[in-house]
């Protein structure tokens, strides 16, 4: 796990722990046997970590977290990780850490407890923990604060923020930056020089009383602003503090203890479930051994926001891209907004202005059909309707190659519907990308009967390339996501014709999780949006009950949303701030009226009872009906395509920890009480 060589006084450690170089108890182990074994060797004079020229280490197995159970186990293994770094930290011959390409999490904390630190061009540093609901176990809260000070340090921490090789630099992360073919041969230079000065020594960037009030005073606020079932960030600021104003060594059992409270909430387990929820989606049964075929080249019909959306995630990750429209305008104005789009990244820092043009210039457009030829895979993103899809995919299957695979991006239509009349349906899929395509983490890949193994596969290896996560869902109109959303808002509507008001619906959503409430959310989509994907869905299912009447009312009075500058709320030109508005709440009050319903007043709970439950009792029909391949799946989906609250775990592990059986009674009595559509599945 860890080879050894030595030359002309130099040993050269090799991480060598297929196929991420991951920090388990072994390697430890044998790291730390390895770097015994330097020390006593006379030949020896300096040491140099590395991985090779693009790797090092993705960090510490996350497989281990899944097995503690016990607070005693936790404080174990942040121990163990503690002291295999101390005995790095402690080699009296110099140790350089040589380090490339993604380090993440342990990766940083091993390299922190080597005495110098170079890295190739193009590294990226990250510590993820944060997202876990964890703190990190292995020293990082008490060495980074002494190399890149409190302020950095917290940041790093609190928002697992990605940095460049160039920003570590200027932070003190890394000594120094160089080309990833010279990096063993400068490290190598370099460990002659630097002398085994222990990290946690140091103090020169600590040692400034007001900036560490400063940066500590920063945390506490955002801690204030968080969430109260996440108790990572105090634990953090709290052992970031201890290795400041008391000891390094104290910082060490602020980590432990830390990390054990961590592991021992409902939040973090969830957290943790849902990481390696997101991370089985691809694991789908009959595709094993199906090998999916490589996109070079692909084409995105329309160019609309959404189909300019899906260009820039392709065209972010290398793959050479064909828009067509057949309006020169379209296409003007979605090259535009990729243009724009790529810059403001180019202005936040994100992205280099080389990378910006080159991405740009793996971008071709056209207006004839015949352009698109040669793709290895088309994606139709133009207006949801039957009849235009119908056309457009018509007009595809002529100009494809048989190999191509053939996807709509369409967000409710059954594609049976769509694949009637094609001569080869069976290379025929969905891509439910989610708007704005380039920045929502989440692909549904929509299979029908006679999909083909091949072109699912093709699509999996595609959304993984892109950086995304695929979850593979049965075709069936609304697919999982809107399947379960939609309800969801419409719910929210019920509420509103029942008396609710709409800023405590959307409060009593963020309250529980939401990033937004559902009526701040609509707004923001279209309330014609909205109305749109409903007539779908109750086509297909009409338990699901009408549309509430206030959202035809608002949409015939032009209170389309955001778009409109009035919706359910109504906004101030260039600010999208939610206002109540007098005219959506007598338009609201005109549906009640209409159908006899006198206004009462409706309590959070209940709001949020509803609203949940709407969810659940619709994630249990998607169960039943074989649309998800399993409940995890549902939980990846919901919390990646719509914010549902990550420290939940998602809309089936919610269910589930309430109780299944607790749920389904909650539910009968909601269906006695507003009617189907909350009547779950028989169990």
């Amino acid at each position: 796990m860890v080879e050894c060589s030595v030359a002309d006084g130099m040993c050269v450690l090799r991480l060598n722990a297929p196929p991420v170089n991951a920090i388990t108890y072994e390697l430890l182990d044998a790291l730390c046997a390895a770097v015994r074994r330097a020390a006593s060797d006379a030949a020896v004079r300096s040491i140099v970590l590395t991985g090779d020229e693009r790797h090092f280490s993705a960090g510490a197995d996350v497989n281990l977290f899944r097995a503690i159970t016990t607070a005693k186990e936790a404080v174990r293994m942040a121990r163990q990780y503690q002291d295999a770094l101390r005995e790095v930290e402690d080699c009296p011959k110099p140790i350089l850490a040589a380090v490339a390409g993604r380090m993440s999490g342990c990766a940083i904390e091993l390299a922190a407890a080597c005495h110098g630190r170079l890295c190739a061009t193009g590294t990226s540093f990250q510590m993820p923990e944060i997202n876990l609901g964890i703190l990190p176990g292995a020293g990082a809260t008490g060495r980074l604060p002494r190399l890149v000070g409190p302020e950095a340090a917290l940041r790093m921490l609190f928002t697992a923020e990605t940095l460049s090789a160039d920003e570590a630099l200027r932070l003190g992360l890394v000594d120094e930056v160089c080309d990833g073919r010279a990096l063993l041969s400068r490290a190598e230079q370099l460990a002659q020089s630097v002398t085994p000065r222990k990290t946690r020594e140091r103090t020169e960037k600590v040692n400034d009383p007001a900036a560490n009030a400063a940066a500590f005073a920063m945390a506490d606020e955002r801690i204030a602003r968080g969430r109260p079932e996440l108790v990572a960030p105090r634990k953090i600021l709290e052992a970031v503090r201890a290795g400041i104003e008391q000891s390094f060594d104290a910082a060490l059992h602020a980590e432990q203890t830390g990390f054990a409270e961590c592991m021992g909430t409902q939040a973090t387990r969830n957290k943790v479930y849902l990481y390696f929820a997101s991370r089985d989606t691809v694991k789908v049964p009959d595709l094993a051994g199906v090998q999916g075929g490589d996109v070079r080249r692909a084409a995105v019909i329309g160019m609309g926001t959404m189909g300019s959306g899906i260009a820039q995630a392709l065209l972010a990750c290398g793959i050479a891209v064909v828009a067509l429209d057949e309006s020169e305008a379209a296409l003007g104005r979605g090259a535009e907004r990729l243009r724009h789009s790529l810059l403001k990244r180019v202005e936040q820092g994100k992205m280099g202005a080389d990378r910006a043009e080159a991405t740009l210039a793996l971008l071709s457009t056209t207006t004839r059909w015949d352009g698109i030829a040669g793709s290895d895979l088309v994606i139709e993103a133009v207006f949801e309707d039957v009849a235009v899809k119908r056309s457009v995919l018509g007009r595809l299957e002529g100009m494809c190659g048989a190999d191509t695979v053939l996807a709509t991006n369409t967000s409710t239509i059954s594609l049976d519907v769509l694949a009637e009349g094609m001569q080869r349906p069976e290379r025929f899929l969905g891509l439910h990308f989610f708007s704005p395509a380039h920045a929502m983490p989440l692909v549904e890949v929509i299979r029908r009967v006679d999909t083909s193994p091949r072109a699912i596969a093709t699509a999996l290896k595609l959304v993984k390339a892109i950086r995304k996560t695929p979850v593979v869902v049965r075709n069936r109109e609304g697919f999982l996501v809107n399947r379960i959303f939609i309800p969801y808002l419409k719910e929210a509507f019920w509420l509103l014709e029942e008396g609710a008001e709409p800023a405590a619906v959307d409060a009593a959503m963020v309250a529980f999780g939401f990033p937004m409430g559902p009526l701040t959310l609509i707004d923001l989509a279209g309330l014609d949006i909205l109305a749109h994907a409903d007539e779908a869905l109750r086509r297909a299912f009409p338990r699901h009950g009408a549309l509430p009447q206030a959202v035809p009312r608002l949409v015939a009075a032009g209170r389309l949303g955001q778009k409109a500058g009035a919706g359910v709320y109504s906004y101030v030109p260039g600010d999208y701030t939610p206002h109540p508005s007098e005219q959506a709440g007598a338009l609201i009050a005109e549906a009640r009226r209409e159908k006899g319903i006198a206004a009462r007043a409706v309590h959070a709970d209940e709001i949020t009872e509803r609203l949940v439950l709407r969810m659940a009792a619709e994630a249990l029909w998607v169960m039943e009906e074989g649309i998800a391949l399993r409940e995890a799946d549902v939980d990846a989906a919901m919390v990646l395509g719509t914010g549902f609250p990550d420290f939940r775990g998602g809309v089936m592990k919610y269910a589930r920890d309430l109780g299944l059986d607790s749920v389904r009674e909650q539910l009968d009595a909601l269906a006695r009480r507003f009617g189907e559509r909350f009547a779950p599945p028989s169990a």
